[in-house]
Order: structure tokens, then C-alpha cells, then sequence
């Protein structure tokens, strides 16, 4: 039996009202529980949900998907990934760019001296920045692919 439009658009709005939600309940706790076993909580629990569920969903489009469609897919989580991961490093050899991420950093962190919390936010910033930057490569790679097969 297929699922209605209504429990599609439930599943893929869920998170935006689960994550706020949990947020709101457990903030007060969360403070009182301040130092690294919030960091992980706060940080580390909405993480894994929010991958799970991407992935959640991405399996759901994939399974209605032709073999056409699914080569498609296969090329740009091959290349995509790739060139995300390329132009990722160039932009780390800029020193510009890397003098610009410090700063950044830094000031995010409110931070002046090195210490843990500045070195979890740049490894943080920089996964987020390489998993935006994949992204972007697979939907550059999936229009190649497409506009070569015409």
C-alpha cells in the first residue's frame, strides 16, 4: 500500500519540527549540564539525526528512480564527490581564504588564545564546509552528466 501525499510531506518536514522542539525542551537542561557533555549532546545528537535523515530520504527518492535516472545519480555521488573535495583543498592553499576562515573562526568563538572550543568549531565549520561543497559538486556533476546525454 503507497504512502499519501500527506505522509510525504510529514516525513520530510519532521525535522525542521523535531530539532527546534528538542532544542526548546532540553535547552534549560542542557545548560545546567554545561562543558562537553552538552557539546556532545546538543552538537553530536542533532548531527546523527540530521545525516540519518538525509539519508532516510535520499534512499526514498532513489527507490523511485528509473535506470536512467540512477545512473545519473551513481555519476554525480562519484564525481561530485570528488570535485567537491578538490576544490575544497584549493581553496585551503589560498591564503587569503585561510587567513578570511581564521578570522572567522575566531571571532565565532569569541576566542583570542587557541584552546578546545575554537578548534572543535573550526574541525566543525570545515566538516560543514566540505559537505556543502560535495553537495554542490553532485548537483554540478548530475547536470554534466545530463546535458552530455542529450
Amino acid at each position: 500500500m503507497a504512502a499519501s501525499p500527506i505522509t510525504h510531506c510529514t516525513l520530510r518536514v519532521l525535522p525542521l519540527v523535531i530539532v527546534p522542539a528538542a532544542i526548546l525542551i532540553g535547552g534549560p537542561w542542557l545548560k545546567a549540564a554545561a562543558g562537553p557533555v552538552a557539546t556532545l549532546i546538543a552538537g553530536g545528537v542533532a548531527a546523527v539525526f540530521m545525516v540519518v535523515y538525509a539519508n532516510y530520504l535520499a534512499f526514498l527518492v532513489q527507490r523511485r528512480q528509473d535506470e536512467v535516472q540512477q545512473a545519473s545519480t551513481g555519476f554525480a555521488a562519484q564525481w561530485g564527490m570528488a570535485a567537491g573535495q578538490a576544490v575544497f583543498v584549493a581553496l585551503l592553499v589560498m591564503p587569503g581564504f585561510t587567513d578570511f576562515v581564521a578570522v572567522t573562526v575566531r571571532d565565532m568563538a569569541g576566542r583570542t588564545a587557541p584552546d578546545g572550543k575554537l578548534v572543535v568549531l573550526a574541525m566543525t565549520a570545515g566538516f560543514c564546509a566540505l559537505v556543502l561543497l560535495q553537495s554542490i559538486g553532485s548537483v554540478v556533476m548530475r547536470a554534466v552528466w545530463w546535458r552530455a546525454k542529450r
